[in-house]
């Protein structure tokens, strides 16, 4: 069959959208695998929201490119669609962020996004269901929304194999193969020996299994839970999507009557092994949602529990993304640790790490990512603490 110049080991949001990239820029015969069916891990699991609210340049930059493929889905990719819609975001943040939520806002204004911080009596205008009981003011960007990461990864998919990509699902990878310390391809569980100029690692919390023996990839996995309530003929949906630091409650409207909810705990289960996260919702979890929901939300506090389901993110120490080259290694890239918002920043991390591939300098700047950032000592300050909203 040949070597290829790129394996690609992951096809959720990542590896779709690095192979997509990486077969438009003709870097030659690029292969992507899937232990499973393309797009069947936490990427098929994804809340779906979508924002530019960071602390750092780098995401906010990465957010913002990401956004404006979704955006623009029919001249970026012209397969297929995003499902993007510009719902808003909405940030209620307590007195005590105050100042750290508006030096974002100013941040983000200078990268030129649209955003801004509302008082109480304005978030309002935006979000009517809101209570405001301990709410002192919100970011709010009118362009932050939804999108559905399901569609994005079968249309990158769609467009790359038209273009020349080779998907081979159900093709686990047992080891990387090396010559000294230059990554020479795969082998997969079966026995087979896939030989590849270049490796990319995009397998999120599965990561440490495919670079056990390589490098100890620094993350842990926590458990994020998914509830759907379903609200009564005639019940007003929230708006914006809405994601509370004073409660810690994420909102969504979804099809129908439905709403998406998600609670940050400060008891989120740790998992050793991504396959121990178990799907369905875990016993407790309803109740745990009805208290903020309650607090932030109280006209939809009621509506029953028809559903939901359960993931992980892979969560780095600063809660950014391991972006570049595996330390100790030649040719082996790695793309994962999104410490659970890396959706929206997909359609342009792939674009970057199609440059890191093919040795060209990528349009945004991403060395605070650095796989071997904590090595030496550097962590990405994150103005709310650590956590999921960086």
């Amino acid at each position: 069959m040949g070597a290829y110049d790129v394996c690609v080991i992951g096809s959720g949001l990542v590896g779709a959208s690095t192979a997509n990239a990486l077969v438009r820029e003709g870097a030659g015969r690029v292969l992507l695998l899937d232990r499973g069916n393309a797009g069947g891990g936490d990427s098929a699991l994804t809340f779906g929201m979508v924002r530019r609210h960071y602390t750092n340049p780098v995401l906010i930059q990465l957010s913002m490119a990401g956004t404006e493929i979704l955006a623009h889905w029919d001249e970026e990719v012209g397969v297929g669609s995003s499902a993007y819609v510009p719902t808003g975001y909405l940030l209620p943040v307590p007195e005590r962020l105050v100042d750290a939520c508006r030096t974002n806002v100013e941040r983000q204004q200078g990268f030129g996004l649209e955003t801004q911080l509302l008082t109480p009596s304005e978030i309002h205008e935006v979000e009517p269901l809101l209570s405001l009981e301990g709410v002192a003011a919100a970011a709010y960007e009118p362009h932050g929304g939804v999108c559905d990461s399901r569609l994005m990864i079968d249309s990158w998919l769609l467009d790359a194999l038209g273009r020349g990509l080779e998907l081979r699902q159900h093709a686990p990878v047992a080891a990387i193969t090396f010559d000294g310390d230059r990554a020479t391809g795969v082998q997969l569980a079966d026995g087979e020996r896939i030989e590849a100029g270049q490796v990319v690692v995009a397998t999120g919390g599965w990561s440490p299994e495919v670079l056990a023996g390589i490098w100890e990839v620094p993350f842990n996995l926590v458990r994020i839970q998914v509830a759907v309530l379903r609200l009564p003929p005639g019940q007003v949906a929230p708006a914006a999507v809405t994601s509370d630091a004073v409660s810690n409650v994420v909102v969504r409207s979804a099809a129908g009557r439905d709403i998406w909810v998600v609670a940050y705990q400060a008891d989120t289960p740790t998992i050793s092994v991504r396959d121990d996260c178990q799907l369905p919702l875990l016993d407790g979890y309803e109740s745990a949602i009805r208290g903020p929901l309650e607090e932030r939300f109280p006209t939809l506090a009621g509506a029953p529990l028809v559903g939901g389901w359960g993931g992980a993110y892979d969560a780095t120490p600063d809660w950014h993304p391991l972006v570049g080259q595996v330390p100790g290694t030649e040719n082996l890239w790695i793309c994962a640790g999104w410490s659970g918002h890396g959706l929206k920043s997909t359609p342009a991390i792939g674009r970057v790490m199609a440059s890191l591939v093919t040795g060209q300098t990528p349009t945004i700047d991403v060395s605070d990512l650095a796989p071997d950032r904590f090595a030496r000592g550097f962590e990405n300050p994150c103005a709310y603490g650590p956590g999921a909203r960086a």
